[in-house]
């Protein structure tokens, strides 16, 4: 019967600590680049003092390839990925045209606390 109880305990816990991690919106958000021919800095501030890592998730479509933070990404159709290391509540990422001359993105970004 004790044991019971401990396992209910720690699954409750368990539910309750992923669901407060999981509503946590101040760590995650999205921009549009609704001019793909412009280059342009992305700002945000998280409430994350432990960041050790931010994640970019990419959409949209462009005539041929634009840079994210410093990555080159091909033209055409894009839905894409990518990881990087990030120390800083502040989230700043740079949208660089490169050879693209029209076309829109979305940019979500998510910074995970650590745990």
């Amino acid at each position: 019967m004790f044991c019971e109880k401990v396992i209910f305990a720690l699954v409750l816990t368990a539910i309750q600590t992923a669901i407060f991690v999981s509503c946590n919106t101040q760590n995650r958000g999205e921009w549009e680049v609704s001019d793909a021919s412009r280059d342009t800095m992305l700002n945000a501030e998280t409430n994350v003092s432990d960041a050790t890592t931010m994640i970019l998730k990419i959409e949209g479509h462009t005539d041929d390839s634009v840079k994210v933070h410093g990555m080159t990404i091909a033209g055409g159709n894009i839905n894409k990925e990518l990881k990087v290391d990030w120390y800083n509540s502040k989230v700043s990422v740079q949208f660089e045209a490169y050879r693209a001359k029209q076309g829109s993105l979305k940019i979500k970004f998510y910074v995970p606390a650590s745990l």
